[in-house]
């Protein structure tokens, strides 16, 4: 995340407000799945438990429940760790104070609703799911802090050195253990803690991956200066070296356009060479990058349970967050030291705000693709169909996840080349054209 002080107080403001609808949201979303009478929430099934055994709220006890985790994370921090994040930790504090109100405001609000059918509870728990990650796609986007859950996470994942969803995993269980436990001991049954506490941990996850894209607008909303163009400072064309981003399908010939390009005009060249770049300034392997990068992790488990949903992209815990914001790093590192070309890894997008630079998109029909991917890479014309199909889908949905954007639509480059009608040499011809006139402007 930018420091504060980079943004100008408009856009504070709006991400504050953003961040305190999400929350009311939020709370919405838990006090719906509890309403379920399915169970709750993992991180509201102790509060929960607690509540419908003494006379306090759910929401008080989901404060009292926050201090608890404070604490937990000062332990997990140590002194060193408390003094460089107490801002966080502070903030912490008046963020559980406002969902617990909201909380209790909610669980008010829908207390007259009390499905009696399994399917409408069933799908009452569903509804709310879909409300909590909406909440939650909020608060990301804002940006402002998180939540005390995902804090104690994140501190446990760095302090042990674990993958962040094992740590989630142990974390979501202990939590369900515990409300377990203390329903016995304070009812001499189990209440509380249902099938739905389950359904909600693996659905909630895959629910805010379908839904964060879909909320670009609100980030360029959040992003709009409040301080006129004409006196905000910007880069000019003539201090940036020219660059060149080259998308392109499986098989349309992008990486053989880019090395001609980068010939002809006598600039850099960067496709497979950026996985060396990422792995100096990460602790990702070679190949760990080369596996991984442009693809989302495909196993709907690993989408349920591994990802870092919760957190904003800057924060996340996630290798495949984690990746993608080295890979973003680097590509505005290099692109700010001399014209290049760069091939594929959202670059058009990760420079979208930059002056001098140049975004192709290339494509090709099945036909003309297969073509090209068995006589220069090597794969039998019976795999190709099924390869080719399944990396264009792969970078499509990565390019989709991370920018909000459609791949393959032209509105998001300056020109676009079919290679089943044009050669490649004819596109590094035109490119060429288009670089020098554009170099004159």
């Amino acid at each position: 995340m930018e420091e504060n002080h980079t943004k100008s107080k408009a856009e504070l403001l709006r991400r504050y407000l953003i961040f305190g609808l999400s929350l009311l949201i939020i709370a919405f979303g838990i006090s719906i799945i509890t309403r379920s009478d399915l169970g709750t929430s993992p991180i509201t099934s102790v509060p929960y438990v607690a509540s419908l055994n003494t006379p306090l709220s759910l929401g008080s006890y989901f404060f009292l429940f926050t201090i608890i985790l404070i604490c937990l994370q000062m332990l997990l921090l140590g002194k060193k760790g408390i003094m460089e994040r107490k801002m966080e930790l502070l903030m912490q504090f008046p963020v559980a104070f406002v969902l617990s109100v909201f909380t209790d405001l909610t669980m008010w609000i829908t207390a007259c609703y009390i499905p009696q059918l399994y399917y409408v509870k069933i799908i009452s728990l569903v509804i709310g799911c879909l409300i909590l990650a909406f909440g939650i796609c909020l608060e990301v986007i804002a940006d402002v802090t998180m939540i005390s859950a995902e804090y104690t996470i994140q501190f446990a994942t760095l302090r042990f050195k674990k993958e962040f969803g094992n740590i989630k995993i142990g974390f979501d269980v202990s939590l369900v253990i515990i409300a377990a436990l203390c329903s016995w001991l304070l009812s001499g049954r189990i209440e509380g803690v249902r099938e739905g506490t389950i359904i909600a941990a693996l659905i909630t996850g895959p629910f805010v991956r379908l839904i964060m894209p879909r909320l670009i607008f609100v980030r360029h909303w959040l992003a709009k200066s409040g301080v006129p163009q004409a006196t905000v400072p910007s880069a000019t064309k003539s201090s940036l070296p020219l660059v060149i981003t080259i998308s392109r399908e499986y098989g349309s010939g992008g990486h053989q356009a880019g090395e001609l390009i980068a010939k002809q005009l006598g600039i850099a060249f960067y496709d497979k060479e950026l996985i060396t770049l990422v792995a100096k300034e990460s602790n990702f392997s070679e190949d760990f990058i080369s596996k991984n990068e442009q693809k989302l992790p495909s196993s709907l488990l690993y989408q349920m349970i591994m990802q870092d949903y919760e957190a904003p992209l800057s924060r996340s815990l996630s290798y495949d967050d984690a990746l993608f914001v080295v890979q973003s790093r680097v590509i505005r590192r290099i692109a700010s030291e001399k014209p290049c070309v760069i091939v594929g890894r959202c670059a058009n997008y990760i420079l979208k705000d930059r002056p001098n630079t140049i975004n192709l998109f290339l494509y090709a029909d099945m036909a003309h693709k297969i073509k090209r991917a068995t006589a220069e890479y090597g794969i039998s014309s019976t795999q190709a169909p099924e390869t080719i199909a399944n990396i264009d889908k792969a970078r499509q949905e990565h390019f989709f996840h991370y920018t909000g954007q459609h791949w393959g639509d032209a509105r998001n480059y300056h020109a676009t080349f079919n290679t089943g009608m044009i050669s490649v040499d004819q596109v590094a011809q035109i490119t060429e054209e288009l670089y020098k006139s554009y170099s004159k402007v």
